[in-house]
């Protein structure tokens, strides 16, 4: 009798599985006022992307494997709904990949948003300089220097000489 129920509870673990990717994809890709920061995708959820995949075949499996041992009319009722619960498996996939690809997207704009920000921010150092907008000695407002290279500290180091 146990062995009849053995694919449906394969089947639902898979779907437990995908539903917590989507999930954890959805509650971390989500932007609020408190926090804007977005995670990108780890690898446990990606880890735990591949096992409900490969989770999602086993139900199929074991029919497939021990379809003499399992009763009649739960034989017939996979049967039945083998195409309705593979074509669940199948979305439920394709929307983990959406989620997950969402979240690495918007994890990407975010950290470009703050490099963005500190660089904007470090392009202003030298702007406050007493007001007469002269920067000292003509040069303490150039960050950089003769080779080139961006020194974000020059300008500030200039100044407080």
């Amino acid at each position: 009798m146990s062995i009849d129920i053995l694919p449906a509870g394969a089947w639902a673990v898979a779907v437990l599985l995908s539903a917590a990717v989507i999930v954890i994809c959805l509650v971390r890709s989500r932007t609020s006022g408190r926090r804007t920061a977005v995670y990108a995708v780890s690898w446990p959820v990606i880890v735990l992307h591949l096992i409900s995949l490969v989770s999602a075949t086993a139900p199929y499996l074991i029919v497939a494997r021990l379809h003499r041992m399992i009763g009649a009319p739960f034989l017939e009722f996979y049967m039945r709904m083998g195409w309705w619960s593979a074509a669940v498996v199948i979305v439920l996939a394709v929307t983990q990949l959406v989620v997950m690809y969402r979240q690495a997207q918007l994890a990407m704009r975010a950290q470009l948003d703050a490099v963005g920000r500190h660089t904007a921010a470090d392009d202003h150092v030298g702007d406050g300089d007493g007001g007469d907008g002269d920067a000292g000695d003509g040069d303490a407002g150039d960050d950089t220097d003769d080779s080139g290279t961006h020194h974000a500290g020059d300008a500030r180091d200039a100044r407080d000489q």
